[in-house]
């Protein structure tokens, strides 16, 4: 009986008929899943550099006009071309402060005093999307920049 059973055994760790089958039985689903992470890693990278592009943008309105209202026009009108209507969301803030550090907010009219007395005005440009990805988690992407304007 034990001759017989090992006989099966070296019989069937011989047989080669199927393992192709097997393995790939196996390495697919891993496969399938490296491919799709890197289709979603690559279209969140897409979304990303949109988003980026649509605040550059607004910064070039910003620059050459100064306006809020053309600024958020420019950002959204940018990003529904890229990311499709209404995915994105935009803010455009003033800030003022008393010197070049934007951590120190005073209203637009204070005349400031000390070794800076003019008073900088800043452009705050924030955008916000949410990437849902098929195999990565969500992303939200909330891009910030700033620019002095005097």
């Amino acid at each position: 009986m034990r001759a017989c059973c090992l006989s099966f055994l070296h019989r069937f760790a011989r047989d080669t008929e199927g393992n192709s089958v097997v393995e790939f039985a196996l390495l697919a689903p891993i496969m399938l899943m490296i491919t799709l992470a890197t289709f979603d890693l690559g279209n969140s990278v897409s979304d990303r550099m949109a988003m980026d592009a649509a605040l550059r943008n607004g910064l070039q309105v910003a620059m050459a006009t100064g306006s809020v209202d053309a600024t958020l026009q420019m950002m959204q009108t940018t990003a529904d071309a890229e990311l499709g209507a209404d995915q994105a969301a935009f803010e455009v803030t003033r800030l003022c402060t008393c010197g070049t550090i934007y951590d120190s907010h005073v209203s637009c009219d204070t005349i400031c005093t000390g070794s800076s007395p003019s008073t900088s005005v800043f452009m705050e440009l924030t955008g916000n999307y949410s990437h849902a990805g098929w195999v990565l988690p969500d992303i939200t992407f909330t891009p910030t920049v700033f620019l002095r304007q005097r």
